[in-house]
């Protein structure tokens, strides 16, 4: 398995020329040259550790974190993180879904990944206040079948009865009632997060990314992916796991406005690429990006 990812071209042109990796390791919170990597050596894990404690993220969490991040890349050792033949014009990384999946499911028949739902609460979740008592089952919990199931049974991703409370109420299905009007669907999420009695804690360095796309059965938006944004004196760093058993990423982007491009572009291109016909709403904490 190759231990450490690295395209250095831009970001607007991301895997234009296909995969490339590098055996020379660079450090991927500094390095001018690295634009992703899969954390999936040691060096890296140690440095994007010591960036998350630096940045108040809680020291319990950091380690379930980690903790995930080793049993993930121990669970799909001997499959190429990615599909070298494979030449994309667009953002996504074109990771193997097939052969990662099955190698996940080969050493864990019992339970599935954590997905990007559940990494990110595990790195935010103390920054989020949610003073509502609502709980799994009296929620719009439609599009969390999954990630309730990963909860209770990946020993990696065990939450207190209060945080997996919190994360319930923050990732329910939101009524919206235009699809196609991003600016009031914005609107519309705020406003539900206040009737939940969610909000932020103040930090002006770490938010959350949500994109919400619809679910046009139940007329409500859901988050479709989402990420941890870190900002630093040159850019924005962006924490997410890619899918339920697809890597962790950790991508540097120049600004926020690179990074919504990115979150539009995952959203609008489904896992296998095909194109999505809605405009993704795009939140970073409760504020329309």
């Amino acid at each position: 398995m190759k231990k450490t990812l690295i395209v250095g071209i831009l970001l607007t042109t991301l895997l234009l020329g296909g995969c490339a990796s590098q055996s020379k390791k660079e450090d991927p919170l500094t390095s001018e040259n690295m634009k992703y990597s899969t954390m999936s050596d040691e060096d890296t894990q140690k440095k994007v550790s010591d960036f998350l404690s630096k940045n108040n993220i809680d020291k319990k969490d950091i380690s379930m974190f980690m903790q995930s991040v080793q049993h993930y890349y121990k669970s799909v050792e001997g499959v190429e993180l990615l599909n070298e033949n494979e030449r994309l014009s667009k953002m996504q990384v074109p990771y193997n879904l097939y052969d990662l999946s099955d190698k996940w499911i080969e050493n864990n028949p019992n339970f599935t990944d954590q997905n990007c739902r559940i990494t990110a609460f595990r790195l935010f979740n103390k920054f989020i206040i949610s003073n509502s008592s609502l709980d799994y089952d009296k929620i719009d919990n439609t599009n969390l079948e999954m990630d309730y199931a990963t909860l209770r049974d990946n020993p990696d991703a065990k939450f207190s009865k209060e945080d997996m409370n919190k994360f319930f109420n923050f990732f329910s299905n939101i009524k919206v009632s235009d699809f196609n009007d991003v600016k009031k669907s914005a609107d519309e999420i705020a406003k539900e997060f206040k009737n939940r009695k969610i909000s932020f804690k103040s930090d002006e360095n770490i938010s959350i990314i949500n994109g919400y796309v619809p679910d046009e059965e139940n007329n409500a938006l859901f988050v479709g992916h989402t990420g941890v944004a870190i900002n630093t004196k040159d850019g924005v760093i962006f924490i997410e796991k890619y899918g339920f058993e697809l890597p962790y990423q950790i991508t540097k982007f120049k600004n926020k406005e690179e990074l919504k491009s990115y979150m539009v572009d995952r959203l609008k291109t489904s896992i296998t690429g095909e194109s999505q016909a809605y405009e993704p709403v795009v939140m970073e904490n409760d504020k329309l990006m």
